[in-house]
């Protein structure tokens, strides 16, 4: 059941933020000089809270199996686990600071800055789960 989950979750944030990244198509830098910014995007914040939500369930489900496989007292993972959660928050307000420059209205901003918000934004969930995916398949290799 947790790998099923696991890779529910891993799945539901690739989607996500495929989803994001076809949304942006029209702004800077995929598009120049790009579209602005207006009210519409604040759909982008409920998609990346989906995201960052899903990752963090697929993130938890990964610090139990190691838990397991490890042999670690319950408390231990515990305390991983709100360890990890905390990096991960911290990683998603980065995430969300990021994305609020990116999209704000500042004509001083040029295409290079825009894709080095851009990439940030993708760069930060996207290294999460390439970092996720190996973790949990070589820990579920080894359970068996």
């Amino acid at each position: 059941m947790e790998q099923v989950l696991f890779w529910g979750c891993w799945f539901a944030t690739l989607g996500t933020t495929a989803l994001l990244l076809l949304w942006s198509l029209p702004l800077s830098p995929f598009t120049h000089p790009g579209i602005t910014a207006n009210e519409a995007v604040i759909i982008f914040l409920a998609v990346m809270v989906i995201r960052w939500l899903a990752l963090a369930a697929a993130l938890i489900l990964v610090v139990i199996v190691w838990g397991q496989r490890l042999n670690l007292a319950t408390r231990w993972i515990v305390g991983l686990a709100i360890a990890v959660l905390a990096l991960h928050f911290v990683l998603g307000i980065i995430n969300l600071g990021v994305m609020n420059v990116w999209l704000s209205i500042d004509h001083t901003k040029t295409r290079a800055t825009n894709a080095i918000y851009a990439g940030i934004y993708f760069g930060l969930p996207t290294l999460l789960l390439l970092l996720t995916a190996p973790l949990m398949l070589s820990a579920a290799r080894i359970l068996r």
